[in-house]
């Protein structure tokens, strides 16, 4: 069914689908589902075409706006993780666990 379509056809397919499936997971049970069609834009780069009610649009705007509005976890430029700092010691002057520098004998 698909042996005719280009790269970017396929690609276009993809990417509608899986935008499709994600809003179905993110918006709430009550939103209709937006309609996403795939196509290939002049530039032949594979991209989405969304359609959706006020009330689908809404429920859109209100799961970024919450989105938004949550604190971010710190990210570098590339948008990989920044690792959050080791836990303080507990207790003035604590340096961390107390290791055995060496070990009793019988």
């Amino acid at each position: 069914m698909t042996a005719h379509l280009s790269d970017s056809d396929r690609q276009a397919l993809r990417l509608a689908h899986d935008l499709r499936e994600e809003l179905r997971l993110a918006l709430p049970p009550g939103a209709g589902g937006p309609t996403v069609s795939p196509f290939v834009d002049p530039a032949g780069q594979p991209s989405v075409l969304m359609r959706m009610d006020a009330e689908t649009a809404r429920a859109l705007m209100a799961l970024l706006r919450e989105r938004r509005t949550q604190p971010q976890e710190p990210r570098r430029a590339d948008g990989s993780h920044v690792l959050p700092p080791p836990p303080a010691p507990v207790g003035a002057g604590a340096t961390g666990p107390l290791l055995p520098t060496s070990f009793p004998t019988r």
